[in-house]
């Protein structure tokens, strides 16, 4: 017998089995390549709406979830930014009032309102001053002293702004003489002197002519010296001197 016939005999009974298997094995792979293929050209062909739509079910469902929670997470940061905004104007407002209202009581700004209007001249009795033919009597000039008494008589009445021949009055404002002349915060002033002071115009005008007050010497000198007058309104200029302060710091407060 011949061995070689034998042995072929044994191989006829694996070669057909596996070559039929080797086909469809084959087979599948090709189909598997033509549908993800096809898959492609046809997601290709799709518009940009139907891309998104395919991404989208793509994406990993936990994947997803997480892009929700980031999304509702910025919402809520969002909202949280705009109500502090509305707080901070809410804020800004009160800070803004209040730095307003300091600013008033300093001084620094313009004020109107009703008041009085006090004038101080020197007496007709006086002479020209600086005549050598004539002495001059130092009870019928306005001194810097006359001009601070009628100050201090209004703010003591109630006054809320004061000014001297328009220069406004605030907590370091000096009054003194310098020669024949008055000195305001530093600048020269001449009688008249024009003093207006906002407040309750009856108190004011009470405070200026009580008995033993602020006018009664100059007025037992010459009643010429000395007017007083009721206003509906009147406008005080802002103070325009220096604000700096060199050794009177705030103290921080501690947290």
């Amino acid at each position: 017998m011949n061995p070689f016939a034998r042995r072929m005999q044994a191989a006829d009974g694996w070669v057909w089995p596996t070559t039929l298997v080797s086909l469809v094995l084959g087979f599948m792979i090709s189909s598997v390549w033509v549908t993800a293929q096809n898959r492609r050209e046809r997601i290709a062909s799709l518009d940009s709406t139907q891309r998104s739509r395919v991404s989208l079910n793509s994406i990993d469902l936990e994947e997803f979830e997480k892009l929700k929670e980031e999304v509702q997470k910025l919402r809520e940061d969002k909202t949280k930014l705009e109500n502090a905004v509305a707080d901070k104007s809410s804020s800004t407002k009160i800070l803004n009032d209040q730095l307003q209202e300091s600013k008033n009581f300093g001084g620094l700004v313009e004020v109107e309102g009703p008041g009085v209007v006090v004038t101080l001249r020197d007496s007709s009795k006086a002479g020209p001053q600086g005549s050598m033919a004539t002495i001059v009597d130092p009870e019928s000039v306005i001194h810097d002293l006359d001009v601070l008494k009628v100050v201090n008589e209004l703010n003591a009445s109630g006054a809320e702004a004061v000014s001297v021949n328009n220069l406004r009055v605030v907590s370091t404002t000096s009054i003194r003489c310098v020669g024949p002349t008055i000195l305001v915060d530093g600048t020269r002033i001449s009688t008249p002197v024009v003093i207006r002071a906002i407040g309750d115009r009856e108190t004011l005008y009470s405070g200026m002519n009580m008995p033993g007050g602020a006018l009664a010497a100059v007025r037992g000198t010459d009643p010429a010296m000395v007017t007083v007058e009721k206003v509906d309104s009147i406008t005080l200029p802002a103070y325009t001197g220096s604000t700096a302060r060199k050794l009177a710091k705030t103290i921080e407060k501690k947290q």
